[in-house]
């Protein structure tokens, strides 16, 4: 048999209690003060825009959840008028995460910046121990660079961007290494991986026969950084320089909970 208790009646339950059997409630559920049950919801924003928290602590706002990716990195450029030249890859973006209690987040609109470059949410009001300026943000990768030795010594790929202001901050993955000269069909010049996507890869030659070239691929969806490009070439040889793979753009997720 069910357990029934009418919200309007008052009733309440001191010290422990046991309940076999499905629990009815008519009214609002509280435990420690705070309601229990409730809707979610989650928007994704990959451009800048406005949050309304005016709207939303009309509507029964509980707290936030807010997950910021910073762009991708773009790959290195490959050469022809180097032998065997290569770019290295773009770092990922970095990643914070914050969560936000309704409290702490005063009335209007927040800022969103979404998309290219650095990505960022607030500030949304009073700040919290892990967030002291009551702003989320995440750097972007740094863009992979040509290889300008002739000798085929890689160079560093591009470094990752970095979190701040979460009870998470997450470095994203620092981009592949250039190819090496003699590593003609390696996959080198991998773009860093971010905390939501994946790098690029890196330029990849199927056959030895000069000369030839292959763009770095792009970073993937949200904040990879894009894959360094590679030519099998000597001076002379009619090669057209190759691009880096580009960097993805970075994400704002705010997870809404009601």
């Amino acid at each position: 048999m069910a357990s029934i208790i009418d919200g309007t009646t008052g009733s309440s339950i001191a010290g422990n209690a046991t309940i076999t059997g499905n629990l009815t409630v008519t009214g609002t559920a509280t435990v420690g003060g705070i309601p229990v049950g409730g809707n979610y919801d989650l928007v994704a924003y990959t451009s800048p825009t406005t949050w309304d928290a005016t709207a939303a602590k009309a509507a029964g706002l509980k707290a936030i959840k807010v997950t910021v990716v910073g762009a991708g990195g773009a790959g290195g450029p490959a050469s022809s008028t180097v032998t065997n030249n290569s770019g290295s890859g773009g770092g990922g973006g970095g990643a914070a995460i914050e969560y936000v209690p309704v409290a702490n987040i005063t009335p209007g609109t927040k800022t969103v910046t979404a998309g290219a470059g650095t990505n960022s949410f607030g500030p949304w009001g009073t700040a919290t121990p892990s967030s002291p300026t009551a702003t989320v943000s995440a750097t972007a990768g740094t863009a992979g660079v040509n290889n300008p030795s002739a000798s085929g010594v890689p160079v560093s790929g591009g470094a990752g961007g970095v979190g701040s202001g979460g009870s998470l901050n997450i470095p994203g993955q620092t981009g592949g290494l250039s190819a090496r000269s003699n590593d003609i069909q390696s996959s080198y010049s991998p773009g860093g991986n971010s905390l939501l996507g994946m790098g690029g890869a890196g330029g990849v030659l199927a056959s030895v026969t000069a000369p030839a070239g292959v763009d770095g691929s792009a970073g993937n969806n949200y904040g990879g950084g894009g894959g360094g490009a590679k030519i099998l070439a000597s001076p002379g040889n009619v090669t057209p320089a190759k691009t880096g793979g580009a960097g993805a753009p970075g994400v704002v997720i705010i997870e809404e909970f009601y």
